[in-house]
């Protein structure tokens, strides 16, 4: 087990570390409530978009970019003050209703199979609704995350479980371990956020 750890580690690139140190500070400022995070999530998704490009893995480039763009819509959601000088309202964690998750689900599951369908009879990829089942679960997320909307959290614990299934089958132990560092981030980013939301509903 250590020595194939090693080995797929010895495989990446400094330009890969870097995208994974960055998006790994991404997730621990975003758990934070840190506007600091999306340039690091600029940074990291950009880099991933050359290399899932250059692996002809076209669904995740595509990710990446949505990604890139989600950061720099994210840092500008967070800011606090309008460019007029004005005082605009803050953007403060919220909830979602019930009815909006199932729509989501809902949605999801549609492209889900849709492009399950393509990958398996087009493209003919091992897990193809499981990879699509996580690249939409993720874009959802994404923008869960710039909304500031709680459940976002538990989103994306469910989704890296299910990615780091994925990359253990596969025998990509680095990047499973990547993976369950982020289930741990993740619960600690939500367990955060909702003293956030109790404390801003106390005050309010």
């Amino acid at each position: 087990m250590i020595s194939e750890i090693w080995s797929e580690l010895s495989q990446y690139s400094i330009p890969e570390i870097i995208a994974v140190l960055a998006l790994i500070s991404y997730v621990i400022l975003a758990a934070r409530e840190n506007r600091a995070c999306w340039p690091l999530a600029f940074l990291g998704s950009g880099i991933y978009i050359i290399i899932f490009y250059q692996y002809q893995l076209y669904m995740y480039t595509a990710l990446n970019i949505f990604y890139v763009l989600m950061a720099i819509y994210g840092w500008t959601t967070w800011k606090k003050n309008s460019n007029t000088g004005e005082k605009s309202k803050e953007l403060i964690i919220n909830k979602w209703p019930l009815k909006n998750h199932l729509y989501g689900f809902i949605v999801i599951s549609l492209l889900t199979i849709s492009s399950g369908l393509y990958l398996d009879k087009i493209i003919d990829t091992e897990y193809p609704y499981l990879e699509s089942f996580t690249t939409w679960g993720s874009l959802l997320a994404t923008w869960m995350v710039v909304k500031k909307i709680l459940e976002n959290w538990l989103y994306w614990i469910s989704l890296d479980i299910l990615a780091l299934y994925l990359y253990s089958h596969k025998e990509l132990y680095f990047t499973a371990a990547l993976f369950s560092l982020y289930i741990i981030i993740s619960i600690y980013g939500y367990f955060n956020w909702l003293n956030i939301y109790k404390k801003k509903q106390s005050d309010a």
